[in-house]
């Protein structure tokens, strides 16, 4: 009886923080041509063939790591597009996150609150992949109600996680290399993959699949920490600005390439090398992710360029899907959401332009 009574807190404080953040923290998609943003990529992507087309109505909960910040902000804009169009069929839905990205206790007990509230589905970006996904596989032991998991890895054997959606990370890697390539060519260089974390593999692959490619295509190309990246994850920010900075300070001698795995990572290194004045100016630095801050970073010339998930699709048919799912149909098990090289070179291009279109950022 205390377990419900409980629960039953936790739901009414979870309807309370919804409420609170549709008023402070919703992003307006007004001005973004959803047929366009549904239609964008590859045949892989997956999305509704029509709004609310032979959908019952049902409960959606969409509980991703944040809601806030550059990145972010745009999935969950895409979240609340597709849920803003399934309404025309019934489908209801709320996207909330906790307060702080890491609050892996606090993400289950809105999960908890979604299985209270009787949800049909499940939209998930897992905080922490190891405690949510033994949380996942200890609480849901069928698939009655099923989980997408987006954006990244959740270590979990539960039957109900039915479908990923997420980004090539191998793949978007690999790209990383060769725009490094396609910045420095045959020259010698010393770069430094920052790491995001060795427990998840969509995030681990972040930077082996770069680290793997020039071992094999570019004999110029050495690692400076060998054959991991600097694990950021593994430290604070404080530590990880010293530590770029410490780089850059012992090694003038070099030329020296720092890559992000995450739009959080893009700024310890920018602003890492601001503070160090003339001596940072000369090192590049290739990003990962896609916002107004990494189009601002590679306008000032601060970054050469990025590898650009497409956080709107991300949030967008990842909505979509779960009602497919629960509408009968079948989905691939890792359905991959389209990236862009976006890069100083190719920034004016039509088809670069498309893409930032999409995601409703500067004209």
């Amino acid at each position: 009886m205390k377990k419900v009574l409980a629960l039953v807190l936790a739901l009414a404080m979870v309807m309370m923080m919804f409420v609170a953040c549709k008023k402070e923290e919703e992003v307006s998609s007004s001005g973004i041509d959803s047929s366009v943003v549904s239609n964008a990529g590859d045949s892989s992507v997956v999305s509704g063939s029509g709004v609310g087309a032979g959908y019952d109505a049902y409960s959606l909960a969409c509980l991703y790591s944040e809601i806030t910040g550059d990145f972010w902000s745009i999935v969950y804009n895409g979240c609340m597009a597709a849920l803003e169009e399934l309404k025309a069929s019934g489908v209801e839905g709320y996207c909330l996150a906790p307060a702080v990205s890491t609050d892996y206790t606090l993400q289950m007990d809105l999960i908890d609150a979604a299985i209270l509230k009787g949800v049909d589905g499940i939209v998930l970006c897992p905080s922490n992949a190891d405690s949510i996904g033994t949380y996942v596989t200890d609480k849901f032991t069928d698939d009655s109600i099923p989980i997408i998991v987006i954006d990244r890895s959740l270590n979990s054997t539960s039957p109900a996680v039915v479908a990923t959606y997420a980004s090539d990370a191998y793949a978007m890697a690999e790209a990383q290399a060769q725009t490094m390539y396609e910045l420095y060519g045959d020259e010698e260089v010393t770069y430094i993959s920052m790491g995001l974390s060795p427990e998840n593999q969509n995030w681990a692959d972040r930077s082996f699949g770069c680290i793997e490619y020039c071992k094999a295509n570019y004999p110029n190309f050495t690692s400076y920490t060998g054959d991991e990246p600097y694990w950021v994850g593994q430290v604070t920010e404080q530590v990880a600005i010293q530590y770029v900075q410490d780089t850059v300070n012992s090694n003038q001698d070099k030329q020296l390439c720092f890559l992000g795995t995450c739009n959080s990572y893009n700024n310890y290194i920018i602003a890492a090398l601001s503070e160090l004045g003339d001596s940072g100016k000369d090192v590049g630095v290739i990003g990962w992710d896609f916002s107004n801050t990494e189009l601002a970073n590679i306008e000032s010339g601060v970054m050469y360029g990025t590898m650009g998930q497409n956080p709107y699709l991300m949030g967008y048919d990842s909505t979509y899907m779960m009602c497919d799912y629960l509408a009968g149909e079948t989905l691939p098990e890792n359905a991959t959401v389209p990236f862009q090289v976006v890069t100083q070179k190719n920034l004016e291009n039509e088809e670069i332009q498309n893409y930032i279109k999409t995601m409703g950022l500067a004209e």
